[in-house]
């Protein structure tokens, strides 16, 4: 794929970045673990939480297991980006989004050891899950996330590949290229 071709997706990256880590900053600089500052009464609020493991509170393993699995995840993107010649803008909207998100929190990784993690937003309660609020996430999170979401709309929905070969006004669909030996 041409760099003017992937350009717009870096920047969606670097956007997402960019705006995760300074909401990061300020978070980190403005409040103490697990205070919270209301933003929109109890619906949203900010509350600083420091995350070890992965997404929603998950703890497969080690905070480094994250990172290797992070680094992992980038080196799949970017191969996608440079050996597809997909035109699937879609799904290259989708992979910058998660793209940025995964360097935002590959970022604190390195720098505090675990994520900073800071919205926090209520909804119905989950009683039999018991989930009462919804897990603390960031920037990042949400990009990863909706992300995934549209990237597995593409895969799910994608159109079927033709496997009989569309007439073509230079071909005659009776000459005998025309049923699949070509």
């Amino acid at each position: 794929m041409r760099l003017s071709k992937i350009l717009p997706y870096f920047l969606i990256s670097t956007d997402i970045i960019i705006s995760d880590q300074i909401t990061k900053t300020y978070i980190v600089n403005s409040l103490v673990e697990s205070e919270s500052r209301s933003v929109l009464g109890d619906l949203i609020q900010f509350r600083l939480v420091y995350n070890l493991g992965g997404a929603m509170g998950t703890s497969f393993g080690p905070s480094w297991l994250y990172t290797i699995l992070t680094v992992i995840a980038l080196v799949f993107i970017v191969h996608y980006f440079i050996r597809t010649r997909s035109e699937n803008k879609i799904a290259h909207f989708s992979l910058s989004l998660i793209f940025g998100g995964a360097i935002g929190n590959l970022m604190d990784r390195i720098h505090y050891g675990k994520v900073v993690d800071f919205i926090d937003i209520d909804f119905p309660d989950v009683s039999f899950l018991n989930l009462y609020r919804w897990y603390t996430f960031n920037i990042a999170d949400a990009s990863i996330t909706v992300g995934l979401i549209i990237f597995a709309i593409c895969i799910l929905f994608r159109p079927e590949q033709n496997n009989s070969i569309q007439a073509s006004p230079n071909i005659n669909p009776s000459s005998p290229l025309s049923d699949d030996k070509q």
